[in-house]
């Protein structure tokens, strides 16, 4: 095992690439790794135009920093309110593209496509290697949890029943009544679904529901939310749960470093949260917020160890 690494990044949906890019520009040596053939994850595949989470209830930034650049990046229009909560508009292959460019201009960041997860090493509590090279930290943004299931790391899940999983596909042009379910069916199969969250790694904090409810801030905060509790069921019933108006929540850095894993941090939907919280933090900001605020993490990790 000669090949080594400072920064292990697993997933390339939002979270993955905020964290990756952000460890790399911090000057670590990154590789990042994805089962897939290209980067995207939900935000560049699943069909969604919508960058959710992004803004408080009255259309301003949340998170600066990388969150507000790439979501500037991938922009196809001005941010625009819907109900209660502001979205900003994108196209998936906008996503994509700037996903690429990243990666490409990114000095010591390296990429690793179809390759899922393998061997996962970890000796007293701490992450020695993963598929074959030698870490000093490891960020888990799958949305499912891979590297905490591999080294045994106590996980929360969500089901059917808070967050079932969608088809999303745009309609173009469109000069005729809306086509019926069964005949977009035949046209788009097979779908590219999405999960809305999956697995969280138990973190040193769990963030929960209440929390997001209250708006609770905290003194280790690293990013801020303040999208609704949103809950999907497998009959496409939706549960919204609003903060009031005005508030925001923040996310502090302990549920975002595992709990028995000392360097294993994670972002995005794997954060940890409870079923409710996640149901928040989820969306497409939180996932580029807390993803670059793992990448940060990670970084600062590094820098405590002995040389």
């Amino acid at each position: 095992m000669n090949a080594r690494t400072d920064i292990a990044v697993v997933g390339s949906g939002a979270a993955g690439i905020a964290a990756a890019v952000t460890a790399a520009r911090a000057g670590r040596d990154t590789i990042l790794f994805d089962q897939h053939s290209a980067a995207g994850g939900t935000g560049g595949f699943s069909g969604l135009t919508t960058t959710c989470g992004l803004f408080d209830d009255a259309g301003k930034f949340l998170n600066e920093g990388f969150a507000r650049e790439f979501a500037e990046a991938i922009a196809a229009s001005a941010p625009r309110q819907m109900g209660k909560v502001w979205v900003q508009p994108y196209r998936p292959e906008k996503f994509r593209e700037v996903a690429v460019r990243l990666f490409a201009t990114t000095p010591n960041l390296r990429t690793r496509w179809s390759e899922p997860i393998g061997e996962v090493v970890c000796e007293a509590g701490r992450i020695v290697s993963l598929n074959g090279h030698r870490v000093g930290a490891v960020i888990d943004c799958s949305g499912t949890a891979e590297v905490a299931r591999a080294v045994g790391a106590e996980c929360l899940a969500t089901d059917d029943t808070t967050q079932a999983p969608a088809v999303f596909f745009p309609l173009h042009h469109v000069t005729r009544p809306l086509p019926t379910a069964a005949e977009v069916a035949q046209v788009l199969l097979p779908f590219t679904v999405a999960r809305r969250a999956g697995r969280m790694i138990v973190g040193e904090y769990v963030l929960t529901g209440a929390d997001v409810l209250a708006g609770r801030k905290f003194s280790d905060a690293v990013a801020r939310g303040a999208w609704p509790i949103e809950q999907w069921n497998a009959q496409g019933v939706t549960r919204l749960r609003y903060l009031p108006p005005g508030a925001h929540y923040e996310i502090p850095a302990r549920s975002l470093r595992a709990a028995r894993v000392t360097n294993l941090f994670m972002a995005g939907k794997t954060i940890s949260a409870d079923v409710d919280a996640i149901a928040s933090a989820r969306v497409m900001g939180g996932c580029l917020a807390t993803g670059a605020a793992a990448g940060n993490l990670a970084v600062a990790s590094l820098a405590s160890l002995p040389t």
